[in-house]
C-alpha cells in the first residue's frame, strides 16, 4: 500500500480503516478483510500497551523489542530503554522507513 508507505516515510503513522464497517486493517491493505470494502488512511492514537518484550544481542541488531497493542492493532517496535514491564503504557516516538526499505516503529514508556 504505497500511500501508507508515503506517510510512514514522512514519519506519520496512519492505519487503513474500512470506509464501510470502520474496522482497522492491519497489516495495511486497500481492502477490508471482513467486508471487502475499500479502506482509507486514518490517524490513530499511538499510545498502547506493551504485551511482551525481549532483548537482542545479535551483532548489528542489538536492542530491546516489544509487541505493542494500540488502537486495536498489534505491531513490533523497538525501545531505547531496557526498563520495561509487560502491561505498561507506551507511546510511539518515531516511525519511518529505513534506507533498505524496512519500516520501523520506536516506542518509549508513556508518561503517567
Amino acid at each position: 500500500m504505497q500511500e501508507f508507505l508515503d506517510h510512514l516515510k514522512k514519519g506519520k503513522f496512519m492505519v487503513p480503516t474500512c470506509i464501510s464497517c470502520g474496522s482497522k486493517v492491519w497489516p495495511p491493505s486497500h481492502r477490508c478483510p471482513y467486508c471487502l470494502s475499500k479502506t482509507s488512511l486514518k490517524k490513530i492514537e499511538t499510545t498502547g500497551i506493551l504485551l511482551e518484550f525481549s532483548s537482542s544481542h545479535i551483532k548489528g541488531k542489538e536492542g530491546v523489542f516489544g509487541l505493542i497493542e494500540m488502537s486495536g492493532i498489534k505491531l513490533i517496535g523497538s525501545f531505547g530503554t531496557p526498563q520495561l514491564k509487560e502491561g505498561m503504557k507506551v507511546k510511539m516516538t518515531r516511525c519511518g522507513v529505513r534506507p533498505d526499505g524496512t519500516a520501523f516503529y520506536s516506542f518509549a514508556p508513556a508518561k503517567a
